[in-house]
């Protein structure tokens, strides 16, 4: 391996995948080639583009700890824009550019793979194979996301109607039980911030 960054740049240049059975959220909740602020309301979606939704559903399948690999027998499909694309600069005031969360993404995936590191780094391991696990780990929390998602708008078709509702699903645990309810209010009420 030539330095550490080929491993996150190659990574970067994957156009990862999702199930084939989450496209209607994505023709639901995102644009297509984005939609901005007016026009983004306009057609009533949540997020501006489709990888904003695929890193929201990434990141919500992570902290949900919800790995769910895309089956072997699913299509599987992508919206042809390789990560290191995503948000990035363009000639509008209002856009940011995500290589943070981009690196983020890499990160949590390097992280929650299963891979030898020392045998990448002796050669023994090829870099192909390391991101073909890391690729998997990103889809795997992103499908499993997006399951979560799916299943939260079938029991209420209203749940992102809420100006915080995006933070307060990734935020919030999703089902607790009555002892853990009350430890986490114990434990709220003992914080001193």
């Amino acid at each position: 391996m030539k330095n550490s960054n080929d491993l996150k740049n190659e990574w970067a240049n994957k156009k990862p995948k999702y199930s084939i059975r989450h496209k209607e959220l994505f023709d639901s909740l995102s644009q297509k080639f984005g939609a901005e602020g007016d026009r983004k309301a306009s057609l009533g979606k949540h997020f501006s583009n489709n990888y904003e939704l695929y890193m929201y559903a990434f990141f919500l399948g992570l902290y949900k700890d919800e790995f769910e690999p895309i089956g072997e027998d699913e299509e599987k499909v992508d919206f042809s824009y390789p990560i290191h694309l995503w948000g990035r600069k363009s000639n509008r005031l209002d856009r940011e550019d995500f290589t943070d969360l981009q690196d983020y993404m890499f990160m949590a995936s390097f992280v929650k793979s299963d891979f030898d590191f020392i045998e990448l780094e002796k050669g023994k391991l090829s870099i192909g194979k390391v991101i073909k696990v890391i690729t998997t780990a990103t889809e795997s929390y992103a499908n499993g996301g997006l399951q979560l998602i799916k299943e939260m708008l079938e029991d209420d078709a209203n749940a992102f109607i809420a100006p915080t509702a995006l933070m307060n699903i990734i935020t919030k645990p999703l089902v607790t039980s009555d002892a853990e309810s009350t430890m986490q209010q114990e434990q709220e009420a003992t914080n001193v911030d």
